[in-house]
């Protein structure tokens, strides 16, 4: 719709004249001397720029040797109103405009409305009419994830070019999905939809966790009606019920080693991981003997499609490579009497005691026996605590009558690490005779 371009008209619209009363046109007649109706300028103005409007609403560049500019643009205008069928398949969706959509009038700011025939498993992009295919993002300016865009429903894709995003290639901006009441899909980034499951719950949370083993073995399983795992510290968490794995150190992978063999004599630490692609989950095992481990696993060899993973034990291995006996209830965990203080002399205050044979790094707090054996007429103290000023000390007392050998045990509970490894002990004799104390270890929390 191309504006008059003879040499006398105006280079600007000229100011209408005041409006008078609505009416029609007539021819006039002679005979009655009633005059014909005159053509003003400013209604032809008036006409011209109404149509040029829609010309130029639909995305179409006003030419004056086209002469179905109006229609075209009213059809244009019309397609972001249809609603169109989906023609192609996951992930690359397609639809067939009428008339077909071009490059020009592909603009941004174009809408399409389509009723969605696949459910999308991830990145997707659209192609209306055969026309270059552009990435989906959804409202975050992120690429698509997966379920966004799901079967049945019908989807309205704006397209859209913006600075610093796709590298300022167009795209096309998910506005809505809709369509009945639609199962969210699990959240897989930070700015996703979440499921309720997914709303609350600290990593390694867990309900009625069970890991027992019997006999030293290679592998065991481990049991809870509830894990929580996280794709980071504070990033998307999902909830595992009725977890039910088996792990077996002399292999790698899933339900294996996270990479090399187990530690002879060493800790490994078991992650529960998750893949929220397949719904998968699974064990996955890695060397804790000498370092502390992040209640997220963050390693390299997180095993493919795994994105969310929790610390849910901290084991212990023999000089074969397998787990030690013990039982796991939560996060406590027993283990059989191990030694870490023999002494038969007061110590003279508290002092500090690498127990990383007994307990891994990760454990916050240890649980034990104080054992003497004694010809002494008078007392021993022993006492545990959480560092070098006896925080949380518990006093382990012995008094045995006069000249009578004596052999005493007596266990302590829960004791807080302060510093990773490392118990705080002090012991006092007083009195003659000969005295052996040992303070042993029977499990640890983490």
């Amino acid at each position: 719709m191309y504006r008059i371009d003879d040499p006398s008209a105006s280079a600007t619209l000229p100011t209408p004249e005041a409006a008078l009363t609505e009416g029609y046109w007539t021819e006039g007649n002679p005979g009655t001397g009633t005059p014909a109706t005159l053509e003003r300028a400013s209604w032809f103005n008036m006409i011209q720029e109404e149509l040029r409007a829609i010309a130029v609403a639909g995305g179409l560049t006003p030419s004056k040797t086209t002469y179905n500019q109006v229609l075209l643009a009213i059809k244009r205008l019309v397609q972001n109103q249809a609603v169109l069928t989906d023609t192609g398949a996951v992930n690359a969706y397609a639809a067939a405009n009428t008339p077909p959509l071009v490059t020009a009038t592909w603009s941004n700011g174009t809408t399409q409305q389509i009723v969605v025939a696949h459910t999308n498993t991830g990145a997707s992009t659209y192609s209306p009419d055969a026309l270059t295919a552009i990435p989906i993002y959804g409202l975050g300016l992120r690429p698509l994830q997966q379920g966004e865009m799901f079967a049945g429903g019908t989807a309205i894709l704006m397209k859209q070019t913006i600075a610093g995003v796709n590298s300022g290639n167009p795209i096309a901006v998910l506005l809505e999905c809709a369509g009945g009441a639609q199962q969210v899909a699990p959240a897989t980034a930070s700015q996703h939809a979440v499921q309720l499951g997914q709303v609350a719950g600290v990593v390694g949370s867990v309900r009625n966790l069970v890991m027992s083993v019997t006999a030293a073995s290679a592998t065991a399983t481990l049991t809870a009606d509830e894990i929580i795992v996280e794709t980071a510290l504070g990033g998307v968490r999902y909830c595992l019920p009725s977890f039910s794995k088996t792990i077996n150190l002399a292999t790698t992978g899933a339900g294996g080693m996270d990479t090399g063999t187990a530690p002879v004599s060493g800790f490994v630490a078991l992650y529960a991981i998750w893949n929220p692609t397949t719904s998968t989950a699974a064990l996955l095992a890695t060397n804790a003997t000498s370092s502390l481990v992040g209640n997220v696993y963050g390693g390299a060899n997180m095993p493919s499609g795994y994105t969310a993973s929790a610390l849910v034990s901290v084991r212990q291995t023999n000089a074969s490579s397998q787990f030690v006996v013990g039982n796991q209830r939560d996060r406590r965990i027993s283990a059989p009497q191990q030694a870490a203080v023999l002494t038969s002399t007061s110590t003279g205050g508290y002092t500090a005691q690498g127990i990383t044979g007994n307990v891994p790094r990760n454990a916050v707090s240890y649980s034990g026996t104080a054992q003497i054996s004694t010809t002494n007429n008078g007392t021993i103290n022993i006492y545990v605590a959480e560092d070098a000023n006896g925080s949380g000390v518990q006093n382990i007392f012995f008094g045995t009558p006069a000249s009578t050998t004596s052999n005493l045990s007596v266990s302590y509970r829960d004791v807080l690490i302060t510093t990773p490894g490392t118990m705080y002990y002090n012991v006092q004799v007083s009195g003659g005779g000969t005295v052996s104390a040992q303070i042993n270890t029977t499990g640890y929390s983490i």
